[in-house]
């Protein structure tokens, strides 16, 4: 491959990085007691992380039943008002376990033993891990119903198959699960990147995305524009894969990228480890998925991308182009069910004009130089902040500046890089807010100014300033959180005889930092409500077992934010 002025070791170049695993076949069977449609599957790419399994749609409606895909017993059960909702953990005897999250209720059994934990507890948020022989399932066995619980945005379950040692998601799809796809990847967009200040792509220091146009598996670059190139150069491809069955964009299982006829970068989706997630940030062209709303996967690393689901990438992918000529690229994009589609596209490499390289310029915000693998401080009159080791991908021109305050803010807005780099780890914030009467100081807040609408950062005001933990860049400032949430009773008043109602409903509202806890009681003795942030929605299921029938009650609710401004709503009312 002297073209690219490389040469290869044949010891490193490997196909994809499959892993020595056998995948139990005839084992497990549908976790539901319908055809298998998907809306996503295994390694879709999600906002700050890949998708950890497959979500199988419930006719847009809750209460279809959920079945234990083998014998096991339960070793985990998590409600939560985010994230998986209401979700199960079964381990089976073959060492692997499934997951059933946004459940709407669990079975009977289950049900009584997390109910009498919450009230114990006297919290409906619980994480709860049973002995081994407490509840246990047999294969078939009806252990919930579907729902739409925690961070769901629409009816369906997701469910997981892990190692269960490891607690690694594996790609569900590469068991015999019963989905239909013989429908091979769909490619968009080639990417074409200088990877330094030297690089050239068609003449610019600057990426190059070329739309692509085939079908069927076959792919090459639209209207066969052109692709000049020098020195060191990444590319990406824009990729998306559809199952028979759902109109649903889904996720490709593996990618790799050959240049003349030789491995130059492979992925594969078979399974990874939950604190690997956020390196999706890496993987993907950040900038333009924040940008446009593309989704790019990079075929070359970030030198701090440390995912494990990469084969013995050449240079980390890159080629480096700097011998006359002309090489073929091929780019080979495969789902879980070896769907396979392909694009092939020439690169010549051309010299550039100038014949010296122009240094990097420095941009006007200009502050320091970060490196990626060392903490790096900054710090001025009015802010500092602390980034430990690998908080980055790689080095970064770090930019700084500083505009006039907006509504509601009590210090300069600093703008802190931009939102287009993506932050790997948190890092410490200090905003100096010494001019904060001492009234609002236990209610300031560090805020987050990139959306339409604050976002709270976690931060507290000490010694003049405010202190916090972000793990983003972009604009921030200082604000106060004085005003307490509102509650809004939904389906009962003062006397209302609640006889007929199934619940009593209420719906809660926070300006700025946002609900952290909520208490309520009836008649002195604390209830089970359960909250549904999404929505807005606090509620009481009636307890025949814990509230007597045919007399009147006493409710106090109380909702208190993330600053503690607290508000109370009491009402009597008759059952």
């Amino acid at each position: 491959m002297k073209k690219l002025g490389i040469f290869f070791s044949l010891s490193l170049i490997l196909i994809g990085n499959s892993i020595s695993q056998d995948f139990p076949q005839n084992y497990f069977i549908s976790p539901v007691d319908f055809p298998i449609r998907l809306t996503a599957n295994f390694g879709e790419l999600r906002t700050n992380a890949f998708h950890a399994g497959i979500d199988l749609r419930t006719g847009g409606v809750t209460g279809k039943n959920i079945l234990a895909v083998a014998d096991g017993f339960v070793y985990r059960i998590r409600v939560s008002p985010v994230g998986y909702g209401r979700a199960l953990y079964v381990e089976h005897a073959n060492g692997l376990a499934s997951v059933y999250a946004h459940l709407d209720s669990f079975s009977e059994e289950i049900e009584r033993y997390i109910k009498q934990e919450q009230y114990k507890q006297q919290s409906f948020d619980v994480d709860l891990t049973p002995t081994r022989n407490m509840l246990r399932v047999k294969q078939g066995d009806v252990i919930g119903l579907s729902g739409n619980t925690g961070s769901s945005f629409g009816p369906h379950l997701h469910f997981e198959i892990r190692e269960a040692s490891t607690q690694m998601p594996v790609n569900p799809l590469l068991f015999d699960f019963d989905v239909r796809d013989n429908l091979p990847p769909v490619l968009y967009t080639l990417a074409v990147y200088p990877v330094n200040h030297n690089s050239r792509v068609n003449g610019k220091n600057q990426p190059l995305f070329l739309p692509l146009t085939g079908a069927n598996g076959k792919y090459r670059i639209q209207n066969n524009a052109k692709i000049e190139v020098f020195g060191e150069i990444g590319f990406g491809i824009q990729a998306t894969d559809f199952l028979n069955d759902s109109p649903n964009r889904c996720g490709a299982w593996s990618v790799e990228l050959h240049l003349d006829n030789q491995y130059v970068y492979s992925h594969e989706l078979t399974k990874f480890a939950f604190g690997e997630l956020r390196y999706i940030n890496a993987h993907i062209d950040y900038a333009e998925k924040m940008r446009n709303r593309r989704d790019i996967q990079r075929m070359f690393l970030q030198p701090n991308n440390k995912m494990s689901i990469y084969g013995k990438n050449t240079n980390r992918g890159i080629g480096i182009f700097n011998n006359k000529g002309e090489t073929e690229g091929r780019v080979i994009v495969k789902d879980a069910h070896k769907n396979r589609s392909e694009l092939i596209f020439s690169i010549s490499t051309v010299f550039p004009v100038e014949e010296v390289m122009p240094p990097p310029v420095r941009p006007e915000n200009f502050a320091m130089l970060m490196r990626y693998d060392q903490p790096n401080n900054f710090t001025n009159s009015n802010l500092s902040l602390s980034m430990p080791a690998n908080s980055l991908y790689d080095d970064l021109l770090f930019e700084f500046s500083t505009s006039d305050r907006v509504k509601g803010s009590l210090t300069p807005v600093y703008h802190i890089h931009d939102r287009f780099t993506p932050v790997h780890r948190s890092y410490s914030l200090s905003i100096r807010a010494d001019n904060i009467p001492p009234s609002q100081r236990d209610k300031a807040l560090i805020v987050q100014l990139n959306d339409d609408k604050p976002n709270p950062v976690n931060s507290q005001w000490k010694n003049g300033s405010v202190h916090g933990q972000t793990n983003v860049f972009g604009m921030f400032t200082v604000m106060a959180d004085t005003v307490p949430p509102v509650i809004e009773p939904l389906n009962i008043s003062p006397g209302r005889n609640m006889s007929g109602q199934g619940k009593i409903s209420f719906r809660v509202r926070d300006d700025l930092s946002g609900i952290k806890s909520y208490r309520g009681l009836i008649n002195d003795e604390w209830v089970l409500f359960e909250f549904d942030p999404k929505n807005d929605l606090l509620f009481y299921i009636f307890d025949h077992s814990r509230i007597g029938r045919g007399q009147t009650h006493e409710l106090k609710l109380t909702v208190t934010d993330q600053k503690d401004n607290a508000s109370t709503y009491s009402v009597d009312f008759y059952y």
